[in-house]
């Protein structure tokens, strides 16, 4: 017999308080199962089975099980958690200043 298991789209997942969702996880895009490296705020970065490619996809279309979703602690004051220095390039925030 085999066993059904309800897959669920990554964009549906909320993590809990002052956490956020990390990679290492499997999931079925478009049919296939591939890896999960890394999850953003609307898109997720995937590794392909067949020859090891990564590419990116939107949440909604990445189908997990829900209790294989990984959670890793989050900073709430710097809004991306512990992925902060992956910020677009730019300007660095200005000094706060004491006035």
């Amino acid at each position: 017999m085999s066993k059904t298991v309800e897959l669920v789209s990554l964009a549906s997942i909320v993590p809990p308080l002052n956490h956020e969702v990390s990679g290492g996880f499997k999931a079925m895009v478009d049919g296939k199962e591939v890896r999960v490296r890394a999850v953003l705020e609307r898109t997720v970065v995937i590794e392909h089975q067949e020859g090891g490619e990564r590419s990116v996809v939107r949440k909604d279309n990445c189908m997990v099980k829900p209790s294989a979703v990984a959670f890793v602690p989050g900073n709430p004051n710097n809004g991306v958690g512990p992925r902060q220095w992956r910020r677009l390039p730019g300007k660095p925030p200005a000094p706060a200043t004491g006035k």
